[in-house]
């Protein structure tokens, strides 16, 4: 019995030896079988369609039992990239402190801007403007008889310490009163000197000393790409600051509407909105540059470039005002046209340069000269012609009398000619005749007349106007004088009737500010007085 226990356990011990055998075979065996598996899945795996993959030459070969021929190798063109030789690259750090344009920036504004002023102006119409931009007065008071006020604001120079102002003409036509706003926010009357329709320039003056003026570059000198400064009081916002580049020169866009209009703009894409014109272009110096005249668009507002006249053409303007009491200008007396590259081919010229000849008038400038039509005007003084307000510009900035030096090209060959300049018509003002008008209560928009007896025990007064109308925009209107009240005394002194009051407004000056004592008819005790205060226009 003992002896088959042995003999059992023994043959139990191998199997179970001999079983763990074949597990650790079997182990090895499904282990290797892994391996070689995941070598063959590395073999055929496909890379991403982002990485590069190296494909032998081999594999791209032909089969020679191909038929068609390989592909036949092409030359790729080959671009010349230019760099700007390290000579000359300029150091833009040296020309701003620290690398910071702000400074300089800054004080080209504080310079300019004590010097920029807002032009406020006011016309008196017979009736109101049937257009859009008068639309709602129109439907208030369309139906309405006498005169309309039509305010109108832009922007003006301080070039002189003496009050001197220079502004656009557009800005003061038609207007009887003006208005200045110094940058400090002191109010002044202007008097209006004379004016230019034909370059859109107006000089105005006020009665004051010491104000802080413009400093006057030079136009001449103004390069495309110049950094440059727009000044003024667009949509109201005064002294207000855009900054920009000159976009182009001599530009022509035609919104002065006169035979002899001088137009050669600077073109700026710094934001000029409507209330900028008159104001100051200036460059990093802080020198004005241009005035401020018009924009480009078609909603009214600014919608990428806007246009400056140039300094040096509308600082002779104001200096022929000042000199002469009017404008005087040179004249060439022709007619002229663009010369493109289809007139300079028909010419025999290199390349297009100048202004083609159409008309000289007869005993002119031109034709005692000698310049014939289908001549082209290549220079003047040396200084080349680039386009057609280029040399109504460079004609226009010379006095009658003047003697210039012309480049004429004709029949293929270039000649010099000698023009004693013709003195250009200018447009006739009157608006000198309004700054000494004489002064009504018409002038300060009211309709009055005496007061009638029931009036006067209504009010408890016996002396004084009635108001019958008051114009929206009128003086009297801005000071808050209305229909119905009763005007009975004026700078504390009573007003007796209608005549009275206007011999007592006979006296007074332009922006001079009148106090009133006015009572309203439903009242009879001086506790229910009004003190008003109205500024004579």
């Amino acid at each position: 019995m003992n002896t088959l226990k042995k003999v059992f356990i023994s043959v139990l011990a191998l199997l179970l030896v001999a079983g763990a055998v074949y597990i650790i075979v079997i182990s090895y065996q499904a282990q290797e079988s892994r391996k070689q598996q995941s070598g063959i899945e590395q073999e055929m795996e496909v890379p991403p369609a982002d990485e590069k993959t190296q494909i032998p030459p081999e594999t791209l070969a032909t089969p020679p039992d191909q038929s068609f021929p390989g592909p036949q190798e092409v030359k790729p063109e080959t671009l010349s990239w230019r760099s700007l030789p390290d000579t000359e690259r300029r150091d833009l750090s040296g020309q701003f402190p620290l690398g910071n344009p702000n400074p300089v920036f800054i004080e080209a504004a504080a310079r300019i801007l004590p010097a920029v002023v807002t032009v406020q102006s006011e016309a008196t119409l017979s009736s109101i403007p049937q257009d859009e931009d008068h639309q709602y007065f129109w439907e208030r008071h369309g139906d309405e008889d006498g005169d309309f006020f039509q305010q109108g604001t832009g922007s003006g120079i301080i070039i002189s310490p003496n009050g001197y102002i220079l502004t656009n003409h557009h800005v003061v036509e038609n207007a009887s009163h003006f208005r200045i706003i110094l940058y400090d926010k002191r109010e002044y009357a202007a008097k209006f000197i004379g004016g230019d329709p034909n370059t859109d320039v107006a000089l105005l003056k006020i009665d004051a000393r010491d104000l802080p003026n413009a400093y006057i570059g030079d136009s001449d000198s103004l390069q495309i790409g110049e950094w440059v400064l727009a000044v003024g009081s667009p949509l109201s916002f005064t002294s207000t600051i855009t900054a920009g580049i000159v976009s182009a020169l001599g530009r022509n866009i035609r919104i002065i509407d006169s035979e002899y209009s001088v137009e050669n703009f600077i073109q700026t894409d710094a934001v000029i909105n409507p209330g900028n014109s008159g104001g100051a272009l200036i460059n990093l110096n802080g020198e004005v540059i241009g005035v401020n005249t018009a924009i480009a668009t078609r909603t009214g507002l600014y919608q990428g470039y806007g246009f400056a006249i140039p300094i040096n053409l509308a600082s002779k303007i104001v200096n022929d005002i000042l000199i002469h009491g009017e404008v005087r200008r040179g004249l060439l007396g022709v007619s002229i046209s663009p010369v493109d590259n289809r007139v300079a081919k028909g010419v025999g010229l290199p390349r297009p340069i100048g202004v083609l000849v159409q008309g000289v008038q007869d005993g002119r400038a031109a034709e005692k000269a000698g310049i014939r039509p289908g001549d082209i005007i290549m220079m003047v003084n040396g200084q080349e012609v680039i386009s057609v307000n280029d040399l109504q510009n460079k004609i226009a900035s010379k006095s009658p009398g003047d003697r210039v030096s012309l480049q004429i090209w004709r029949d293929k060959r270039q000649i010099a000619l000698s023009v004693t300049l013709d003195r250009a018509p200018v447009a006739t003002i009157n608006q000198n005749t309004l700054n000494n008008q004489k002064k009504s209560y018409k002038n300060l928009g009211m309709e009055i007349r005496d007061l009638t007896q029931v009036e006067m025990r209504n009010t408890n007064l016996d002396n004084g106007i009635f108001v019958n109308d008051v114009k929206a925009g009128s003086p009297a209107n801005k000071g808050g004088i209305y229909a119905g009240f009763v005007l009975y005394k004026l700078n504390d002194t009573f007003i007796q009737d209608k005549d009275d009051f206007e011999n007592k407004l006979e006296k007074l000056k332009s922006g001079q500010v009148v106090k009133f004592i006015c009572r309203s008819t439903r009242f009879q005790n001086p506790l229910d007085d009004r003190i008003l205060f109205v500024e004579i226009e």
